[in-house]
């Protein structure tokens, strides 16, 4: 169990909602909170998986480029390789 306090014009604002919707405040609230949880995991599975990749793909990518620094491309060129990729996907 849960309890917590509301400041007025949020109070005010959830009461207004609930009539509009026919809900209660307490559903809304729990509804509002299981949202937030969820986009709350997903941030923390998506910051996971970045920080593995980091880690082992990232990592890897750093050394054959420092072992190599000919592989190296300019901005430019990595600019013109996104917009073939791009014209080939169709997404324009």
């Amino acid at each position: 169990m849960l309890a917590l306090s509301l400041p007025k014009d949020l109070d005010a604002r959830l009461e207004d909602l609930a009539r509009m919707t026919g809900q209660s405040k307490a559903a809304l609230v729990e509804e509002a909170i299981v949202a937030l949880v969820e986009d709350m995991e997903t941030a923390a599975r998506d910051k996971l998986s970045l920080e593995t990749w980091l880690r082992t793909e990232g990592v890897a990518a750093h050394d054959r480029l420092k072992a190599d620094p000919g592989r190296a491309l300019s901005i430019d060129q990595v600019r013109a390789h996104l917009e073939k990729r791009r014209e080939g996907s169709g997404n324009r």
